[in-house]
């Protein structure tokens, strides 16, 4: 047998504020953005739903 011990794993806490800042960062980095869309849908009961679909969409270009 091996005495070979698994490394303490490091738990890091997040803010909503830190995510917020690293898609910023991503999404200029790569030039697109998550968009979402909202659409309604018909039920059968005459009522309506609704579902946000999303999708990728590249960034405008500013020109300079």
């Amino acid at each position: 047998m091996s005495d070979i011990q698994p490394k303490d794993t490091v738990k890091t806490e997040f803010k909503p504020e830190d995510f917020q800042k690293e898609y910023q960062s991503l999404c200029t980095k790569m030039g697109m953005m998550i968009v979402p869309s909202l659409v309604y849908i018909a039920r059968d009961d005459g009522t309506w739903s609704s579902k946000v679909n999303l999708s990728v969409g590249k960034l405008p270009q500013l020109d300079k």
